[in-house]
């Protein structure tokens, strides 16, 4: 009988082998590979055991041959020979030691093996007794980030997915439910459907006539691992990689109440019930009762119509204004994803010798997605060249060398037009790892922080109005260096910051990297305030994250920002001006 293992289980495994690669110093491409292969299938819009029964595993962008093979072994053994192989001379504590932020594969296995530490316990306790400080390479400075990494690591949130790992699963299960005949109409609930960047269980409702036979057919879903209850209009099941579904049906004429019910927010819910209750209404998810009578409604549109409130689309329901502004018909004509014309931060293979990850896919292979998506322009935007590791002379060589290229690509692409970008380290000292004459051979920059995330308030603001007010850089890439479930973000004096976006006209960006989502939407909402322009980019790694575009909109959403807040709904002709071409 074959394994099951979720991606997410597979992907770990596979960054451990990364890491123990690393640690051993082998070749940083057989590290590269084993990364992008994990990323990949992190962000898999389909159960890898799916792919691979039906010999699709080919399909997924950055798995090898090798890799394949491997992972063919393991969903029928339920182990890999080769990684065991790996991993056996290493100390077994240094992979539980690289869940905390901060900490690379070489610390970790130096920690293990010195301290002989079995698991994060045990370096919480080296770190108490001061012993990491006694370690060559380390300090009281790095002892001290390593304690409060691990502190916030214990304090993170536990049971929550990003918005990008449950959202693929609920659009499976709907799909699915979409199959049976009696299925009128079937959507998310809850934070899912408000697009919040970290969700829980995915709740769904379905609106049928025929409450038993959807229910018995979302019980048949072949990702179900166990089912958890079955009443006449609600089911919860178990699926195999560990998440919870829960199951709503409603009639028809009364799935408008229930969807904006189970929609929430609980204070969105909270404030509209007290609203309906000055007008003597009583809302709930079956309708909306008055004098005794309830009133049922097909639509939401019909449910805030009836209370007399503009339609709230879901992302905005957080008790944040939006009644008021429905109430007095001023609620923002929000962006859509088809007001989009361009995507400007991606990465490609090009060999730039980066400071940072490559990219998966080539310069021709981006450009064509783009068609496809189809974008009036694009910004190839690789990581820069390593500072530390090259001359000032080779990072200008470098760029000249890849500029060529892009330029022939320029002239002879058709139907869409390309940028030729950099993304830009903003180093620790605030300066730009990129020396002028660099930055003058490009069409614009992309500056973002790489680096010492955990300098203070102060420096990284400094850090940050270095760049915003270089005459080279045209955007802030995630400004606020968040890795969601991961690592906070950094705090900055962000008033100053816009401002001086305002007067410099930078954009900052807002990445819809999976574990990023970053500027979020509470600080995108503030931004506009101060008039600033914003930029929706897919930090693209590999193709498939081009189509993560909708998550970064869904946060510009939730952030009310409208069309014209966006620079990348702009046509090329208007988009062009913000850069030197």
């Amino acid at each position: 009988m074959t394994k099951f293992f979720s991606n997410k289980e597979i992907a770990k495994l596979l960054r451990e082998i990364s890491a123990a690669y690393m640690a051993k110093g082998e070749s940083r491409f057989k590290v590269i590979a084993y990364d992008n292969a994990a990323t990949s299938i992190e962000h898999a819009t389909s159960e890898l055991k799916d792919l691979w029964e039906s010999n699709q595993l080919n399909t997924v962008p950055g798995l090898g041959e090798s890799i394949q093979k491997h992972l063919d072994e393991l969903f029928k053994s339920g182990r890999v020979k080769y990684f065991e192989e790996v991993k056996k001379s290493l100390p077994e504590g240094m992979f539980s030691l690289l869940e905390i932020g901060g900490l690379g594969p070489k610390s970790a296995y130096k920690l293990a093996k010195v301290l002989n530490l079995k698991n994060l316990e045990d370096l919480q306790k080296a770190a108490i007794n001061h012993r990491i400080r006694q370690i060559p390479g380390f300090g009281d400075k790095s002892e001290r980030e390593i304690a409060t990494s691990i502190a916030e690591f214990k304090e993170k949130v536990t049971n929550r997915y990003l918005l990008t790992e449950a959202f693929p699963v609920a659009e499976r299960i709907l799909n699915y439910l979409k199959r049976h005949k009696d299925c009128k109409r079937a959507e998310p609930l809850g934070s899912l459907r408000r697009m919040v960047a970290t969700v829980g269980d995915i709740d769904i409702a379905v609106a049928s006539e025929n409450p038993k036979g959807i229910i018995e057919h979302f019980k048949k879903f072949k990702e179900v691992k166990r089912i958890l209850e079955a009443g006449p209009r609600k089911s919860s099941v178990l699926l195999l990689n560990g998440m919870q579904v829960d199951l709503i049906v409603q009639k028809t004429l009364a799935f408008g109440a229930l969807l904006q019910h189970f929609t929430g927010s609980k204070n969105h819910n909270i404030h509209l019930r007290e609203y309906a209750l000055s007008k003597n209404y009583s809302v709930s998810d079956y309708g909306i009762k008055v004098k005794g009578d309830l009133m049922e409604f097909k639509t939401e549109e019909e449910f805030y119509k009836f209370l007399g409130l503009d339609f709230i689309i879901p992302e905005m329901r957080e008790d944040t204004g939006e009644i008021e502004a429905a109430i007095l018909k001023k609620l923002p004509d929000v962006i859509d994803i088809k007001d989009i014309k361009g995507d400007i931060h991606l990465h490609s293979n090009y060999q730039i010798e980066p400071s940072h990850d490559l990219g998966i896919a080539s310069f021709a292979e981006i450009i064509n997605k783009a068609r496809k998506l189809d974008y009036e322009y694009v910004g190839l935007s690789d990581h820069s060249p390593g500072f530390s590791t090259h001359s000032k002379e080779e990072i200008i060589s470098s760029i000249r060398k890849r500029k060529d290229i892009i330029e022939h690509i320029k002239s002879s692409s058709k139907n869409i037009k390309v940028l030729n970008l950099l993304e830009i380290d903003i180093l620790t000292n605030g300066k730009l790892s990129v020396p002028e004459e660099g930055l003058k051979l490009l069409d614009g920059a992309i500056a973002g922080i790489h680096s010492s995330h955990k300098h203070n308030k102060e420096m990284i603001t400094k850090r940050l109005m270095t760049a915003v007010k270089s005459p080279y850089v045209q955007v802030i890439s995630h400004p606020t260096g968040r890795l969601l479930n991961k690592r906070k973000s950094y705090e900055a004096d962000w008033p100053q910051v816009f401002k001086a976006c305002t007067k410099t006209q930078t954009m900052l960006e807002i990445n819809a990297y999976p574990n990023r989502l970053d500027l979020t939407d509470t600080l995108v909402r503030e931004a506009i305030k101060f008039g600033v322009k914003f930029i929706i980019n897919t930090d693209a790694h590999q193709l498939e994250h081009m189509d993560n575009m909708r998550f970064g909109v869904a946060v510009a959403r939730r952030g009310w920002a409208q069309k014209k807040d966006i620079a990348n709904t702009l046509p090329w002709v208007e988009f062009k001006k913000i850069f030197r071409v």
